[in-house]
């Protein structure tokens, strides 16, 4: 536990628990959180994180233990609001904000300052700049939303949540959809959140952070804490072993064997906006990787093979033969499917159930004039024991899986398709640990049955643990090759940067 002296944490839970109809949630959960502290809350998902952080922030009641805010215990009828008042708030990863109204606007709204009936924009800007200056960023607040990056919607989020001069903000898998230089950007403005003695409830998939970031941790497992104390005192293994309740020895399985030295893809001089001499090829059972920093052109390599990105010149071949792939209709035809970086926005309806997202690439396979339902849910379900799927009913709506789970319907999708080439696009991004182990294994089974796979993934133990190849670029062109037993971070980062030798 953390050891301060002449201080009171700013929030001290006690025994709390959590039921729900048939459910327990939580039980006897205890920490607590100082001002200035930065405390990771770690578990996978359905460990009950969320439901903890909406006891802190008045969304839930307890069923038992007490909230301990500032030295005074709260009661039951403690709200949002009360919540809210006391300076206690969030900023989540699906953003909360009103994308056709500028950055001013969705800042100071429900909070704007009038005078006989007037909005005080004056005001507004003049403290809208302040948290900006605070924050040391530069953002266009007179642009609708919806015209900025990801990464300065979530800035604007957590403006929000400063203008209201929070004392704890629980960050709630802000990165998962940030790039790498926006999440260090993410860890500077946490250190200036602590530095002016404002907490922070860190809760994120990517373990690196809480190592990068947070001071102490606490950890659940099925509504349990299995640990907390100082992150220094704590490695990733034994942090792992915590969150998943037995070592994870090995999180990447033994690289499989190239099945064959059939080439099923070859791409020729490929040129785009984004790329240059874009030369590769991709055999039958090979996993080929792409790195390289936020803007070198890896998406858009996958999109333009998959029909979805302007190609300027260049050709693609698939089992040796020169295709024309004008649109992703076509890319499925010559069986190659991708699991893009966006899943829940570009990889899957979120309003269709699980068999409806299964069959979305494969329809015809099912009518001959009419749907054959009872084909299509045989397929399914055979898919889903395949993938080893955790789901009620193939009925269920595919929002209501976790992030792995989503995952592996993506991926069902493309198996039922008989997609040869399979694109993955930040394969585990927003997953947990020991989900990231089971779509590692998944990716190599694929492999070991025939199929022919590229990686795209910012994170090089990916790329290390899991390819035959990887193709670094630089500034939109490959920099350098390696495979084998030259595919180690020092090599990677070296290319990244631009080094060629």
């Amino acid at each position: 536990m953390r050891e301060v002296k002449n201080e009171k944490p700013l929030v001290k839970l006690e025994n709390i628990s959590k039921e729900f109809p048939g459910v327990k949630a939580l039980e006897n959960i205890s920490f607590e959180i100082y001002p200035g502290e930065c405390l990771a809350l770690a578990g996978e998902n359905g460990a009950g994180k969320s439901t903890l952080s909406k006891i802190i922030l008045g969304i839930y009641t307890p069923t038992k233990g007490q909230i301990i805010i500032e030295g005074e215990t709260v009661t039951d009828s403690y709200t949002i609001k009360d919540a809210q008042k006391i300076g206690l708030n969030a900023v989540h990863q699906e953003l909360q904000l009103v994308p056709e109204l500028t950055g001013y606007e969705n800042i100071f709204l429900g909070e704007f300052e009038s005078k006989a009936g007037f909005i005080r924009r004056r005001n507004m800007r003049k403290k809208a700049k302040e948290i900006f200056e605070f924050l040391e960023m530069s953002i266009n607040l007179n642009a609708p939303v919806k015209r900025l990056r990801m990464a300065e919607q979530q800035i604007i989020q957590l403006a929000k949540a400063l203008v209201v001069e929070s004392k704890l903000i629980i960050l709630d898998e802000l990165t998962a959809v940030l790039q790498e230089k926006d999440i260090e950007n993410i860890y500077r403005i946490i250190n200036i959140l602590k530095e002016q003695k404002i907490s922070v409830i860190y809760i994120s998939h990517r373990l690196d952070e809480i190592f990068e970031v947070c001071d102490t941790y606490t950890v659940l497992v099925d509504g349990n804490m299995t640990g907390n104390g100082y992150v220094k005192d704590i490695n990733k293994d034994q942090l792992i072993e915590k969150m998943i309740g037995r070592e994870l020895t090995q999180v990447f399985p033994e690289k499989s064997n190239i099945q064959s030295e059939d080439v099923i893809l070859k791409v020729n001089e490929l040129n785009s906006s984004a790329f240059e001499d874009i030369d590769f090829t991709l055999k039958k059972g090979e996993i080929v990787g792409i790195a390289g920093l936020v803007g070198a052109g890896k998406t858009e390599i996958l999109n333009a093979i998959f029909g979805n990105y302007p190609i300027k010149s260049g050709t693609i071949e698939v089992k040796g033969k020169q295709v024309s792939i004008n649109s992703p209709l076509d890319a499925i035809k010559y069986g190659i499917g991708l699991v893009p970086d966006e899943r829940k926005a570009l990889g899957l309806t979120m309003n269709f159930d699980i068999k409806q997202n299964m069959t979305l690439a494969s329809l015809r396979k099912f009518s001959n004039g009419l749907m054959q339902k009872k084909k299509e849910y045989n397929v399914s379900l055979e898919n889903a024991k395949r993938l080893n799927l955790k789901f009620s009913n193939l009925n269920q709506y595919v929002r209501n899986l976790s992030g792995g789970n989503q995952q592996k319907v993506v991926i069902a999708k493309w198996l039922i398709a008989d997609s040869e080439i399979l694109m993955f696009d930040e394969p585990t991004r927003g997953i947990d640990i020991g989900a990231k182990s089971e779509i590692y294994k998944l990716i190599t089974e694929l492999a070991y049955s025939g199929k022919s796979i590229i990686i795209v993934s910012p994170e090089l133990e990916e790329l290390i643990g899991l390819c035959h190849k990887v193709h670094i670029l630089f500034e939109g062109k490959i920099n350098k090759s390696i495979q084998g037993d030259a595919i180690t971070q020092e090599n990677i980062i070296n290319s990244l940067l631009g080094e060629s030798s």
